[in-house]
């Protein structure tokens, strides 16, 4: 991986595809324990409903009990290859563009996508989606999405509008606008990459989750790393980290 390289591509097109970056036998063991984490939240497929952080905890068997579209895990701490095969590889990309010392890495959880899941959301990350932070200069924040199996545009590798992190988007007009979506749905892109790759974008960018085609689930690894001003002030506004904020 030239690191340069993933600094123009961040800076120009908001998005960069490094195929084959992790021994694909470690990553493959790493999907195997993503399948025994538990949904935290996420949506459901029948009816599209949205599964908080409380209703999930109530739960007897998170796994079974609702029909899952997709769902996040809770955060992962201290797995070996996590902690030793791919964070190291990541941190190289993240010094690139933040600078050594400068970010830390927020959140660290899996992203998983159930056969059947059929619809587009685009959306942009944190930390832009916060008020706060929709006005902000620079790199702030950068979403890195490790295969734990092959992707490809079947089981809904991730669709993204290049170019679309230099314009300034209000997060919450994106859900009640249709012009985002028909927007999204003419330019879009997807990528092909086998496990074992990654793919980093900027958290400004027009991206969504695509609709899985296939009978297999598809699972991710997802690290977001923060510069370290931004990350202090996340740690009080992000529900996903701060739990006094979650109200559903």
């Amino acid at each position: 991986m030239d690191k340069e390289t993933f600094v123009k591509e961040i800076n120009h097109t908001g998005f960069t595809v490094q195929q084959n970056a992790f021994d694909p036998e470690k990553i493959r063991e790493l999907n195997q324990f993503a399948a025994t984490v538990a949904p935290e939240r996420g949506h459901i497929l029948t009816d599209r409903k949205w599964m908080g952080w409380d209703a999930v905890s109530k739960l007897e068997d998170p796994f079974n009990d609702v029909d899952w579209a997709y769902y996040w895990t809770r955060q992962i701490y201290g797995n070996d290859i996590i902690e030793n095969h791919v964070k190291p590889r990541l941190k190289e990309c993240a010094d690139a563009a933040f600078g050594e010392n400068n970010w830390v890495w927020h959140v660290t959880d899996f992203i998983v996508l159930h056969p059947g899941m059929d619809w587009v959301r685009p959306h942009i990350d944190t930390p832009y989606r916060f008020k706060e932070f929709k006005y902000a200069e620079g790199l702030i924040g950068l979403q890195f999405m490790v295969m734990l199996c092959d992707f490809n545009e079947d089981n809904g590798a991730t669709g993204y509008v290049p170019g679309t992190h230099k314009y300034i988007i209000d997060s919450s007009s994106i859900f009640k606008n249709d012009v985002f979506y028909d927007f999204f749905s003419e330019n879009y892109r997807q990528y092909t990459a086998p496990v074992g790759s990654f793919v980093c974008w900027h958290p400004r960018l027009l991206h969504s989750t695509m609709p899985n085609k296939s009978n297999e689930i598809r699972r991710a690894l997802l690290l977001h790393a923060a510069e370290k001003k931004t990350a202090r002030r996340l740690s009080l506004i992000d529900p996903t980290v701060n739990q006094s904020l979650r109200t559903s």
